[in-house]
């Protein structure tokens, strides 16, 4: 490339820019590159960019995070440290969090669990998550935790990590997860066990619509009837028309009765 040439120029003609080439045309933190340009250069590498170009860029944002102010200063922050824990450096991820006002920190803290568990290292962010002091913080951060391990296809831990979890509705939130691997799976009669076990009655009926969704049409009625009997008519319908055709032209018709009887 001609050194007088614009990058831009060069992109322009050869498609997409490489994110591996990247690191190599930006300035030093000195220049006037500005903290959230970097910020949105990371989004743009997170998933594609080698790791060390990857940890190269970050090594640039924490140096910058010494000068920014301000919202390029917190959305910097912020980018940076979910995409070190994206990529395994977790202690780093960590670290930076101390640079969080206190009141946000957990909170932080649960979103580098989730980063760290949608990339594969489930069983570090299940420990990671169990240190969290702040309750709150703590409950997203094992929904998170439970959500992927089901994704990923082991219910069983999935099951015991969510019964961890102190707060009844947290609990539940979760166990929607694991009941949809176990109908996945082909285990409707341990995904509706599981469904009827959560505590509360709308928590419950979407868990037995996504039973019923992830069902073939016979097996699915049960359900389905379970759904409407918790009262959750806007789930229900749906199911209805799919497990019993007319089913909802029946209802409606039945409440247009109702409606004329009593005027």
């Amino acid at each position: 490339m001609d050194g007088d040439e614009p990058v831009g120029q060069d992109t322009a003609r050869h498609g997409d820019p490489d994110p591996d080439m990247l690191i190599k045309y930006l300035p030093v933190p000195s220049s006037p590159l500005r903290a959230s340009d970097l910020a949105y250069v990371l989004d743009a590498v997170a998933e594609t960019g080698a790791q060390d170009v990857v940890i190269g860029l970050a090594d640039r944002a924490e140096a910058l995070l010494d000068t920014a102010v301000g919202f390029d200063h917190d959305l910097l922050l912020n980018t940076v440290t979910l995409l070190l824990a994206r990529r395994g450096q977790v202690e780093r991820a960590m670290a930076l969090v101390d640079r969080i006002v206190p009141e946000w920190r957990a909170g932080r803290q649960a979103e580098i669990v989730g980063q760290l568990a949608r990339y594969g290292d489930t069983g570090r962010a299940e420990t990671l998550a169990y240190g969290i002091t702040d309750r709150r913080a703590q409950t997203r951060a094992l929904i998170e935790v439970v959500r992927e391990l089901a994704r990923r296809g082991d219910p069983d831990r999935a099951e015991t990590v969510a019964r961890s979890i102190t707060d009844r509705w947290a609990e539940g939130e979760a166990l929607i997860a694991v009941v949809r691997e176990l109908a996945r799976r082909g285990d409707p009669d341990r995904a509706e066990g599981l469904a009827h076990s959560i505590a509360y009655r709308a928590t419950r009926a979407r868990a037995l619509a996504v039973l019923a969704e992830l069902s073939d049409p016979p097996r699915a009625r049960r359900p389905a009837v379970q759904v409407m009997v918790l009262d959750d008519w806007p789930a229900a319908l749906p199911l209805l028309e799919r497990v019993t055709p007319r089913a909802v032209v029946t209802v409606a018709d039945q409440a247009d009765a109702l409606l004329r009887d009593e005027a």
